[in-house]
């Protein structure tokens, strides 16, 4: 995961209404319905895989997706402070407890962090917690024993965002900026939507790895891949790298990357077509799958 700022943060905070009102412009989606769609496409995938060992292609017969279920109102979440390795980021958890109440849920922040914190969670009810230190960030639901990634959940989010921006993934060219953790987890998830994948990755490692893993796209340098695709997922922290000029009227970029690849006058450019903030989206998704 990236490691936000106390700027970063007080910024997110304090634009969550702005965020969620451009979010519903370009995909019909608040922050909780995205999250119970995306919990909707995990369950649908699932019971395919159990009925026949779906393969993607197979999936993308079918991509549109499934009806979202009614997430519940009644979940109390923790929100536990972590001092180890860089220490606190000022206001972080509270952030992110702002979010999960805006989606209707009951959180706050423990007085006590670490090991004191989740002990105070628990014993104060919650069902489940969330925590973060210099590498994973995780919602774990204590009475399902369930422990829910920040990097997945929040790839698949924004997969959820480009899609119904877009009106569907199904055979439409998608450019894919990176490799890491959120971007192969984009992967697998935008290939089972039926979407045909371009990756721009300068780590030949990385690509290779993606490739034995079975994940089918085409490497492609950046220009290439801009000229192909309207529709882009940056899962890379590479600044800047896209001008205004780069990108049209039906350009939609879906961006969990920080910073965005896209430069102010890009961003500008898009506007709501611009789907970025780094932090509401994973928490939403990771919220609803601790409790699904």
């Amino acid at each position: 995961m990236t490691r936000l700022t106390e700027d970063d943060v007080r910024g997110l905070t304090a634009g969550l209404l702005r965020f969620e009102s451009g979010l519903v412009e370009v995909s019909g989606l608040t922050l909780r319905a995205l999250a119970a769609r995306t919990v909707a496409v995990d369950a649908a995938a699932s019971d395919l895989g159990r009925a026949a060992a779906v393969s993607a292609p197979v999936c993308a017969a079918a991509p549109s997706p499934t009806p979202a279920p009614d997430l519940r109102t009644d979940a109390v979440f923790a929100c536990v402070p972590v001092t180890t390795g860089e220490g606190l980021i000022s206001g972080f958890s509270e952030c992110v407890a702002v979010i999960l109440r805006h989606m209707g849920w009951r959180a706050s922040v423990t007085a006590q962090a670490d090991v004191r914190g989740i002990q105070e969670a628990v014993d104060g009810g919650a069902e489940a917690f969330f925590m973060a230190d210099d590498h994973r960030f995780v919602a774990v639901n204590v009475r399902k024993g369930r422990c829910v990634d920040d990097d997945p959940a929040t790839a698949h989010g924004y997969v959820t965002a480009l899609e119904a921006a877009a009106g569907g993934l199904a055979d439409r060219p998608v450019l894919l900026l990176g490799l890491g953790p959120v971007g192969r987890a984009a992967a697998d998830r935008l290939l089972a939507r039926g979407a045909r994948l371009l990756v721009v990755e300068p780590d030949c490692e990385r690509v290779e790895l993606a490739g034995a893993r079975g994940l089918d796209f085409k490497h492609v340098e950046l220009a290439e891949g801009l000229r192909a695709a309207d529709l882009i997922l940056d899962a890379t922290p590479a600044p800047a790298v896209i001008g205004d000029a780069q990108v049209g009227p039906r350009t939609i970029a879906a961006v969990p990357g920080v910073p965005s690849a896209f430069t102010g006058a890009a961003q500008a450019r898009l506007g709501v077509r611009h789907i970025h903030e780094p932090l509401a989206i994973g928490v939403a998704v990771m919220a609803a799958r601790a409790l699904a």
